[in-house]
């Protein structure tokens, strides 16, 4: 009787764990786009954190910053890294979106909110407003003043005006507090993902299979996320600046169509396995090409042959020669990883891309480690986590 007892006890508590497990899963799953960035920047930023691990600290702090030094080098990563890497990025969206909104039409992205945005300029002004000056309004007696209120022009004028700045502080709000979670996520990750990893290996992974799934999962994320997309961001940013550089000198009928765009273009079309980015920029030139000889301008051609070479060289060499070293993973198919690119933004929306390519290697990892495991019952360990820091050498060296 005794021993039923304890095991009732055993199943409550088991079935009271899993109810919490359920309900932060439930809290998780509302900030998801959040979360796979937040992956994202814990990949793209922890080999400059092990860098900054690396380097000795100056005799005139080392005896009080030693106890912080976790701490002290996931700030420098995120301060000197991360947030110029993000205000980059902030800003060469700021360049693309109204590029989006004039490829897809009125009707494209954000069309509601940025034609929303028009009625705070001074020209939308309504026509009772637009009549007066600033002098006028600061002269006007109560009653003139509760008139022009209740026109109806201005009270519809004001609606809108009100509803546009309720949105902005909304919006701006909101990005405020993902970009929060995402940092602090970060520097988290960075400070104590490795212990908290190394603590659920050293409790649940009796037999080593884990630790080999875990080593190889983080050997493959580490490639794909700092590695691949890196360098598709990076090529599309440089891609932006470069071609909209490009149309300042260029004359018209030889200028890069929509060039926030397709530099974005280039940097996804860096995923694409073998020819890259080439699917783009080789064909916008044969546009321009066409253009240069349709406007009766051969002399144009020039700007073109500029276009190519310093696309080639800037755009597909730079970028591609400073992070490709980085890339390491042999693991994961070019195939599937093509795919999971592709399909990713499809199914789960913008975020895609990144979770794509996290899901298929936890696929492949787990068919490659855990099913033979499962199947056979034997715990194989690859040469492959000897080579390489693992999560928990890492936190144990740093702890």
């Amino acid at each position: 009787m005794q021993l039923s007892a304890a095991l009732r006890r055993r199943v409550l508590l088991a079935l009271a764990g899993t109810g919490l497990l359920v309900a932060v899963g439930l809290v998780l799953s509302q900030f998801i786009p959040t979360l796979v960035f937040t992956i994202f920047l814990y990949y793209a930023s922890r080999p400059i954190y092990r860098r900054l691990a690396a380097l000795p600290f100056p005799d005139s702090i080392r005896e009080h910053a030693l106890p912080y030094r976790r701490q002290v080098h996931a700030a420098a990563t995120i301060f000197f890294f991360l947030l110029p890497f993000i205000a980059l990025l902030g800003y060469t969206l700021v360049l693309l979106v109204p590029e989006l909104q004039t490829f897809f039409g009125s009707g494209g992205l954000g069309a509601a909110y940025l034609s929303s945005l028009q009625d705070l300029e001074p020209g939308s002004l309504p026509a009772p407003l637009a009549a007066l000056g600033a002098d006028d309004l600061l002269t006007m007696g109560p009653g003139e003043l509760i008139a022009l209120l209740r026109n109806p022009t201005v009270q519809s004028w004001l609606g809108r005006v009100s509803s546009t700045l309720v949105d902005s502080v909304s919006v701006l709000a909101t990005i405020l507090l993902h970009g929060f979670i995402m940092l602090a996520g970060t520097y988290y990750l960075l400070t104590d993902g490795p212990r908290l990893v190394g603590w659920f290996l050293d409790t649940f992974d009796g037999s080593g299979v884990l630790g080999e799934y875990a080593s190889s999962v983080d050997d493959e994320l580490s490639s794909i996320l700092f590695g691949n997309i890196l360098n598709a961001l990076v090529t599309g940013i440089i891609g932006i600046f470069v071609f909209s550089l490009y149309n300042v000198f260029a004359p018209g009928s030889v200028q890069v169509p929509f060039a926030p765009l397709v530099g974005a273009l280039t940097g996804i079309g860096s995923l694409i396995p073998v020819v890259g980015m080439k699917v783009v920029y080789l064909p916008v030139a044969g546009i321009l090409a066409v253009s240069a000889i349709a406007a009766g301008e051969p002399s144009a051609l020039a700007y073109v042959a500029v276009f190519l070479v310093v696309t080639l060289v800037v755009v597909d060499t730079i970028p591609d020669f400073l992070v490709r070293p980085y890339v390491s993973g042999n693991r994961t198919h070019v195939g599937l990883l093509m795919f999971a690119y592709i399909l990713g933004p499809i199914a789960f929306g913008f975020y895609g891309i990144f979770l794509g390519p996290i899901l298929l290697v936890l696929i492949a990892q787990f068919f490659r480690v855990i099913v033979p495991y499962v199947i056979t019952g034997e715990a194989e360990t690859s040469d492959a986590t000897a080579d390489q820091t693992s999560l928990t050498e890492f936190g144990s060296s740093e702890s």
